[in-house]
């Protein structure tokens, strides 16, 4: 067994988005996965759990119960990708699907927030596939030392990956040799992996990154907190009703996301709800930013 080419628990959550107790859950109930137990009763997944366990989470998120799609095969889950795909690619966020290659670990909270979804994370670059489930728009790839190799080595990796771009997060390496890294397809960052390093880089090179859809939060918990909070200093209880309404419906668009669903209709309505009040609560967000221009409140 090489451990090396499996993935523990932790790193296939991150990857997968898929929380662990989930996971484990789907596991238990459905045997979705089989995954290889270490002597000391680790779960490591394999690259084939990987693909597997992302295309589950795509047609769940899309409505799918578990239960459904638990028990069909590879083709079969491509098979319901492909006669879905228009609904499953048009959420309209323009997240950005990126590899890994190094040892950065980046949690998916951090990811969701930056719009990315990190597809997969290898240490060799032997282990980049050439086939994912979905378009690659970039790699981030590690390196110690830049050199006057290193610029004919990432197009290699850009070629083996059919990535549309990459971006060289290096420790090392003399200025000329790093500014040659910098063209078209390529970029380059300093290690350790700053956030808004890499979404810099990517509002950079590509258009439609992180461009707002029609149900994005308008407002953070902490925006709205300012505004109710400056619209008692002016006595105007308009902000704080706003307020209240959005925290519901924000509550609500949580819940409605997270329901446990017994069958595929089930799963449709919750859907429904969730995309309802996700439209109501933007629609409120919009009034009530136009209510703090007038009345002159900074949040």
């Amino acid at each position: 067994m090489n451990i090396e080419q499996n993935y523990r628990i932790g790193l296939t959550t991150q990857i997968t988005g898929i929380r662990p107790e989930t996971l484990r859950a789907w596991e238990r109930r459905y045997e979705v996965v089989k995954p290889i137990r270490t002597e000391a009763g680790d779960r490591l997944y394999t690259q084939a759990d990987i693909d597997r366990l992302l295309l589950i989470k795509k047609l769940v998120d899309n409505g799918d119960a578990i239960s459904a799609v638990a028990n069909l095969n590879y083709e079969n889950l491509e098979k319901r990708i492909s006669s879905c795909k228009s609904a499953i690619t048009s959420s309209g966020k323009n997240d950005l699907n990126f590899i890994l290659l190094g040892k950065t670990i980046l949690d998916k909270k951090s990811l969701d927030s930056m719009r990315l979804n990190m597809i997969d994370v290898v240490q060799d670059v032997r282990n980049i596939k050439s086939n994912y489930h979905c378009k690659i728009d970039f790699i981030i790839a590690e390196v110690q030392t830049v050199n006057q190799g290193t610029f004919k080595n990432l197009q290699k990796i850009l070629k083996q990956s059919k990535a549309t771009k990459l971006l060289c997060a290096y420790d090392f390496g003399k200025e000329s040799d790093i500014a040659k890294l910098t063209s078209q397809d390529t970029g380059t960052t300093s290690l350790p992996l700053n956030h808004s390093e890499i979404t810099s880089w990517c509002s950079s090179n590509f258009p439609n990154y992180l461009q707002s859809t029609s149900t994005d939060r308008l407002l953070t918990d902490q925006d709205i907190t300012n505004i109710v909070a400056a619209g008692s200093t002016i006595n105007c209880e308009c902000p704080r009703h706003l307020g209240d309404l959005i925290s519901k419906l924000t509550a609500f668009e949580k819940y409605s996301s997270e329901c446990e669903v017994r069958n595929t209709k089930d799963a449709e309505i919750h859907k429904e709800l969730e995309t309802t009040s996700a439209k109501a609560r933007y629609l409120l967000e919009e009034v009530l930013i136009k209510l703090a221009k007038v009345e002159g409140i900074k949040y």
